[in-house]
């Protein structure tokens, strides 16, 4: 299957089609003493791509610092480290890590490694919680998601920068590129579940996306990069990763939380319905971008396992970080391909108050 919109130049960017590198810990412990003054015990998050770490100063404080790939392009860093300086001077109360500078004020350096291209280096104020996918699901916490979301979208709402529509290949709106991918899934009828999925994409969603409104955006809030209080799960404590930011159409990082709730049972979409309303109650959707949501979920699914598959099979090492989605959204796929989008969608319109 080919897309109109397909180029003749590599299908992933450079930063996905490229392997992870580990830095030895006592260059990182050099640098954390030298650019902010801070010593502790280092412990490695998985990341995809960047090396997180989080930090457990001396003094008794925890920090998160990120090594950003140097193969990212330094316009966007510089995008994503931006966006969070004004989301912190926007909202003291959205929860999102505090950008910390160097001692001498920088908000990034690069470290000067011998042999070694530098990657970004960033410091960040630690968030307490609990990772939202290890908790359970339920109506008031999709309901807190979708209030939060909306509200991180109305601090971003005037905030741009000259690295803002890179091409990013988790924007939705690039989901017709990843069709010479689908090719490389083995299993038949994964691969024909796929390709109906494109095919719906190209025909009914890719047409009408150009008139839809646009600006910055997370474009990432899956479970992995949500914290909730574990005494109180539907408490959203943190939002975190940032790497996947992007102009983009603003009904795009809806469709992307509600994605990821879809559920079992005979209303699979409940929640997802939950984070809708309580979205559109603080930050207004327009019935376009309502009628769009769910071809937008099936989109993310879509698009999760062709990049991850795609991936995975290049760096077999890193496998089980790059997969931890592809599984669910297997399952999230076959489900939006058994179920009536005009009715669902109708639900929701309902649910907004708009007439289906």
């Amino acid at each position: 299957m080919e897309s109109d919109n397909v180029s003749t130049a590599p299908v992933l960017g450079a930063t996905l089609a490229g392997k992870g590198s580990t830095t030895p810990t006592a260059l990182i412990a050099d640098l954390c003493r030298h650019a902010w003054g801070i010593e502790g015990a280092f412990t490695r998050l998985q990341s995809a791509s960047d090396e997180v770490l989080r930090i457990d100063s001396a003094s008794g404080e925890r920090y998160l610092l990120r090594l950003t790939s140097p193969r990212e392009l330094p316009l966007v860093t510089d995008f994503q480290t931006r966006a969070v300086l004004h989301l912190n001077d926007a909202s003291a109360a959205l929860p999102v890590a505090r950008l910390i500078r160097t001692l001498d004020g920088r908000l990034m350096l690069r470290p000067d490694w011998p042999g070694t291209a530098p990657p970004a280096a960033r410091l960040f104020t630690w968030l307490e919680g609990t990772s939202l996918h290890l908790t359970p699901r339920s109506l008031a916490q999709a309901g807190a998601l979708g209030v939060t979301l909306a509200q991180l979208g109305q601090a971003l709402a005037g905030f741009d920068h000259p690295g803002a529509e890179h091409e990013l290949d988790w924007d939705l709106c690039r989901t017709g590129r990843l069709a010479p991918l689908l090719s490389e899934i083995t299993d038949h009828e994964g691969r024909m579940l796929a390709e109906r999925a494109m095919l719906r994409f190209q025909d009914r969603v890719a047409p009408r996306l150009g008139a839809l409104r646009r600006q910055v955006i997370h474009n990432d809030l899956n479970p992995h990069n949500v914290l909730v209080n574990p005494q109180s799960p539907h408490q959203i404590t943190g939002i975190i990763d940032f790497g996947d930011l992007v102009k983009t159409v603003l009904v795009a990082d809806v469709a992307i939380a509600g994605a990821y709730l879809i559920c079992a049972g005979e209303n699979p979409l409940q929640l997802a319905e939950q984070l809708v309303t309580a979205y559109h109650a603080v930050q207004p959707l327009t019935r376009e971008e309502i009628e769009l949501i769910i071809p937008l979920m099936e989109a993310r699914h879509l698009m999760t396992i062709a990049i991850t598959e795609w991936r995975a099979a290049r760096n077999p090492g890193n496998r089980a970080i790059i997969t931890k989605n592809t599984g669910q959204a297997w399952l999230a796929l076959r489900t939006l391909d058994q179920i009536s989008h005009e009715q669902s969608t109708a639900r929701l319109l309902a649910a907004c108050n708009m007439r289906s």
